[in-house]
């Protein structure tokens, strides 16, 4: 249901990828209710250099590493509970990149430029009003009970008819989350 994307203008390794994508899988899928299968984590390269502005200036020569996600909004997911989420996400960044983030190590100009070429200059969350993904569409905020019970046979036919991977791996995992399996009832 989400739709991270990780714009980096360091380069990430296979093994910084997958810190990222599970910590933002397991931390979006745990605060909101969501399935893990509906969590979506993509790694972008950003723009040339000059192209990005900060303050009315260009940004160069690298331009900043940002994470943008696309997500659902409602009363039942107040803005405090995104902003928490985004301190997470930048402390996780921090940790899986190595962010020079101790004042006594800047002595350098190497020092200096590395921090500013990993720091994670934003994590933004915009609206999605609806989608369709995985063949069904999206529930409102806090209908994912609902949304679950009336896709149980889909999920469940996709699974089992069609041998997809992904959707028995949703169904397992309905299984295995109590939060979730709480919802079917």
């Amino acid at each position: 249901m989400p739709l991270y994307e990780v714009c980096h203008s360091i380069e990430l390794s296979r093994e910084q990828k997958e810190a990222l994508v599970g910590f933002l899988t397991h931390a979006h899928s745990t605060a909101f209710l969501t399935p893990t299968l509906f969590v979506n984590v993509r790694f972008t390269r950003p723009e040339p250099s000059g192209d990005f502005y900060v303050g009315g200036k260009a940004r160069e020569p690298n331009s900043p590493n940002r994470i943008l996600a696309m997500v659902r909004v409602g009363p039942t997911r107040p803005k405090e509970k995104y902003d928490e989420l985004g301190i997470a996400i930048q402390n996780k960044w921090n940790e899986v990149v190595g962010y020079p983030d101790d004042p006594k190590e800047l002595g350098s100009a190497e020092k200096r430029q590395e921090r500013r070429e990993k720091k994670l200059h934003a994590v933004v969350f915009y609206p999605m009003n609806a989608a369709i993904e995985n063949g069904v569409i999206i529930p409102d905020p806090n209908g994912e009970g609902t949304w679950l019970k009336d896709n149980m046979s889909f999920f469940k036919e996709q699974a089992e008819d069609y041998h997809d991977d992904e959707f028995r791996d949703l169904l397992k995992e309905i299984e295995d989350r109590a939060e979730l399996k709480k919802l079917l009832q």
